[in-house]
C-alpha cells in the first residue's frame, strides 16, 4: 500500500540536458560511450518542513545520453565541504531507484521524503544523484548527473509529530484503519440504545 504525502511548494529548475560521457575501463581494449543527465537542476522546497511529516517532491527524469543500454540508479550524496545539514539517505524514497536503460530512453522517478519525530531543526542540503551501474566485474564507471535539493526543518513539538504519525498510520491502514473505529463506534452506539429502551421498558412497567 502506498503512503500517502503531503503537498508542498517548491521550486523546481530545469536542467539542459547535456550528453555526458565516460569511458568504460576494462581489463580488455572494448570501450563504449556511456552517459547519464537529469532533468532538474534544483529542487527547493518553499515550505518548512514538519517532524514526523512525509513529503512528495517533483518527479525526476533519469536519461541514458549515451549509446549503450545499461543499469541506473538514484541515490543521495553530498558535497565534501557544505554548509547545510546532511539528511539521512533513509529519509528518502525512490520508486524505481534501480532500473534498466535502452540508449536515449528516459526513466521517471518518484522521491518522497518522511522525516523522523526527533528530526533536528536546521536548513539541510543534499544532492539527488543519478549514475549508471556496473554489473560487470574490473569496470569502472565515473560518470553522474545530480539534482541539488535544500529545505528547512521546522521547530515542532513532540506532540504534533505524534500526531502527525497517528494520522499517517490512519492513511497507510485504510479502509481498515477507519472501518475498525467506526465498527467499535456502532457497536457502542447500539449498546446504549438497547440500554436506554430497557430502562425505558423498566420505567413503563413500573407506571
Amino acid at each position: 500500500m502506498r503512503k500517502r504525502a503531503r503537498a508542498i511548494r517548491v521550486n523546481a529548475v530545469a536542467l539542459g540536458l547535456a550528453l555526458v560521457v565516460a569511458l568504460l575501463a576494462t581489463g580488455s581494449s572494448a570501450r563504449a560511450d556511456v552517459g547519464v543527465g537529469v532533468n532538474l537542476g534544483r529542487i527547493e522546497i518553499d515550505d518548512d518542513l514538519s517532524p514526523g511529516g512525509r513529503y512528495r517532491l517533483p518527479t525526476l527524469g533519469v536519461i541514458n545520453t549515451g549509446d549503450e543500454p545499461g543499469d541506473y540508479e538514484v541515490v543521495i550524496s553530498y558535497l565534501a565541504d557544505q554548509e547545510e545539514r546532511r539528511p539521512p539517505e533513509d529519509w528518502f524514497e525512490f520508486d524505481p531507484q534501480r532500473f534498466f536503460l535502452e540508449a536515449g530512453e528516459t526513466q521517471a522517478v518518484n522521491i518522497r521524503i518522511s522525516l523522523p519525530t526527533g528530526a533536528r531543526p536546521d536548513d539541510y542540503f543534499a544532492l539527488i544523484e543519478a549514475h549508471p551501474v556496473s554489473t560487470e566485474e574490473g569496470v569502472t564507471i565515473g560518470v553522474a548527473a545530480a539534482t541539488k535539493l535544500t529545505f528547512t526543518v521546522k521547530p515542532s513539538s513532540q506532540f504534533s509529530a505524534w500526531l502527525l504519525q497517528i494520522r499517517y498510520f490512519f492513511d497507510d491502514s485504510s479502509p481498515w484503519s477507519y472501518v475498525i473505529p467506526s465498527s467499535l463506534a456502532a457497536l457502542l452506539l447500539l449498546y446504549l440504545l438497547r440500554r436506554f429502551f430497557r430502562l425505558r421498558l423498566r420505567i413503563e412497567r413500573r407506571r
